[in-house]
């Protein structure tokens, strides 16, 4: 439904300079130096990567987020459900594609399975995913027992009052990876020779 310029701003207070929101219209703005940093790390740990959620679009099952991940941190393998894209923004890592470093654009197709290893500095890098991540089972495969899209990036950042500029999911709403076919796909592409 569409609704005339005159309707859509009866429905819109301007945010102050301070606070972070979303709008009933889609429209949400993030003021990035007031939203906490939430810890974002797959197995688990204390210490790792922290992460600061821009947005998520339920619609399509993508999120995007600012991550900083330690100098020195050797990324544990994990698979990428969907497709993933990046920014570095400052600092560099080693991976099977070669070295990448500030300034340096990444895509990385989905159902792939990788790990990095941090340079000497923090890297601190802007992030598009679609679907979200998962670990690696000692036979390689996608181990979906964990998988960290939307609903837990959400989730997570809601836990640390870092989600304040981030519209809820809509009611029942499921991830398309939440499903057994999705699931079974999934295995299947990570099995298929490259």
């Amino acid at each position: 439904m569409f609704l005339s310029e005159k309707e859509r701003l009866a429905h819109i207070t301007p945010l102050p300079i301070d606070k972070s929101g979303y709008f009933i219209d889609g429209a949400h703005v993030a003021r990035f130096d007031k939203i906490p940093w939430s810890p974002f790390n797959l197995i688990g740990s204390a210490e790792g990567p922290v992460f600061k959620l821009m947005t998520v679009n339920w619609e399509r099952d993508m999120f995007v987020m600012i991550l900083d991940v330690p100098g020195g941190m050797k990324v544990e393998p994990h698979y990428h459900l969907g497709e993933a894209y990046g920014f570095i923004l400052s600092g560099s890592f080693d991976y099977e594609y070669g070295k990448i470093v500030a300034n340096n654009y990444i895509g990385e197709g989905a159902s792939i399975a990788h790990s990095a290893v941090i340079g000497p500095d923090s890297v601190l890098q802007y992030s598009i995913l679609f679907g979200g991540l998962c670990g690696v089972k000692p036979d390689g495969s996608p181990d979906l027992s964990v998988i960290v899209g939307c609903r837990a990036v959400y989730e997570m950042a809601l836990r640390n009052n870092a989600a304040g500029h981030i519209a809820p999911p809509p009611e029942g709403w499921k991830s398309q990876w939440e499903t057994p076919e999705a699931i079974a796909a999934v295995q299947m592409r990570s099995l298929a020779p490259a």
